[in-house]
C-alpha cells in the first residue's frame, strides 16, 4: 500500500463519519488521525474544537466533532495533494539531472589538452578524480573534502541497492552543490545518475 492509498483510506473514514452523522466515531477517528499524523502534518490540531480550549472557559461548550473531522478531512487532502507535488518536483529535478548528464556526454570538450571522451565514466574512482582536479578557486578543498564524503556514502548505500535510501541521500548532495561551482555538478551528477538508474 501506497502513502497515498494509506491516507487515502483515512479520507473515506472522514468521509463515512461525516455521512453517519456520527459523533462518536468522528470524535474516535480524530483521536486516531492525529495519533499517526501529527508528526507529519504541521499544526494538525489546529482549527479543531476539540484542541481549542474552549471547553475550559464555558462549561456548556460542546466540540463539534463532525466540524473537526470535517477539517481533518481537508488536511488529509492537502497533505496528499503535498506528495504529489513533491514528486513531480522530484520527478523534473531527476528528468533534469538525466538532461545534463546527458548534455555533458554530447559535449566533451578538451580539458587541459586531454580529450575526454563521451564514454563518461561513472565510477567512484573517477568522480573523485573529477572532484579533486576542480581548481581551489572553483572549489574549496573543504568544500571537496565534503563531496568525496558524500561519494563514499553514496557508494555504500548504491551497494545495497535501496534506490529510496540512495535518493534520500542525493537530495542532500543536490541541496549541497546548489551554490557551488557547475563542474562539481559536472563531476558528481552522472555517479547519482547511475545509482538512481
Amino acid at each position: 500500500m501506497s502513502k497515498i492509498e494509506f491516507i487515502n483510506k483515512y479520507i473515506e473514514k472522514c468521509d463515512n463519519a461525516i455521512n453517519l452523522n456520527n459523533s462518536q466515531k468522528a470524535k474516535e477517528l480524530q483521536k486516531e488521525i492525529i495519533g499517526i499524523f501529527q508528526s507529519e502534518i504541521t499544526d494538525i490540531k489546529n482549527g479543531l474544537d476539540n484542541y481549542s480550549g474552549l471547553g475550559l472557559y464555558d462549561i456548556n461548550f460542546e466540540v463539534n466533532y463532525i466540524a473537526d473531522i470535517k477539517l481533518l478531512r481537508e488536511k488529509l487532502l492537502n497533505y496528499v495533494e503535498n506528495i504529489n507535488e513533491e514528486k513531480e518536483k522530484r520527478e523534473y529535478e531527476l528528468e533534469l539531472a538525466r538532461f545534463k548528464q546527458q548534455n555533458i556526454s554530447a559535449n566533451a570538450e578538451v580539458i587541459s589538452n586531454q580529450s575526454v571522451t563521451t564514454n563518461y565514466e561513472t565510477s567512484i574512482t573517477n568522480t573523485i578524480e573529477l572532484i579533486n582536479n576542480i581548481s581551489n578557486e572553483k572549489l574549496s578543498d573543504n568544500d571537496k573534502k565534503t563531496l568525496q564524503e558524500y561519494i563514499y556514502t553514496l557508494d555504500g548505500i548504491k551497494n545495497t541497492k535501496d534506490k529510496n535510501k540512495f535518493w534520500e541521500k542525493t537530495k542532500d548532495v543536490l541541496h549541497f552543490l546548489a551554490d557551488k561551482c557547475a563542474d562539481a555538478a559536472i563531476a558528481i551528477l552522472p555517479y547519482i545518475i547511475s545509482g538512481l538508474n
